[in-house]
């Protein structure tokens, strides 16, 4: 009972909000677009307000509308153009800047790698020289032993 009574709630305040009950029949507006196209459009009128009949000086209502819409479209084009090379040049920067920053990463991962080698082949050498150390004494030992 509730929830139903809640469900007729929300979509009477639906409906209200949405403006459904108001909203014309597809019958009404056939009927008065009929009555709008049925109506004899009223003659131009120049800036002092008299109708002109001549309007073979005068460019046609068409023609100001193509000629608006040429207007707009190569406007429209020229930001576009304006845009895109903005964002090219933008892509460009970012790439460089990273193709840079990998360079410097790469130098840095170089110059860690020779100075691990360095560290390790002094390691290294000083292991086997305290090898050679540790067998000259031991031969030296050995001889001494030997000698007694």
């Amino acid at each position: 009972m509730r929830l139903t009574l809640l469900t007729a709630t929300l979509v009477a305040l639906t409906m209200t909000a949405c403006g459904k009950p108001n909203q014309a029949l597809p019958e009404q507006e056939k009927k008065n677009f009929e009555k709008i196209t049925s109506q004899p459009a009223a003659p131009a009128s120049d800036a002092s307000g008299t109708t002109s009949s001549d309007t073979s000086s005068t460019p046609s209502t068409v023609d100001t509308v193509k000629e608006k819409a040429a207007e707009t479209y190569d406007s429209a084009k020229e930001k576009a153009a304006e845009t895109y090379d903005s964002a090219k040049e933008k892509v460009v920067e970012t790439y460089d800047s990273a193709k840079e920053k990998a360079a410097e990463t790469y130098d840095s991962a170089k110059e860690k790698a020779v100075d691990a080698k360095d560290a390790a082949s002094e390691k290294t050498s000083a292991g086997a020289d305290a090898v050679k150390d540790t067998a000259a004494d031991a031969k030296k030992g050995a001889l001494d032993a030997l000698k007694k």
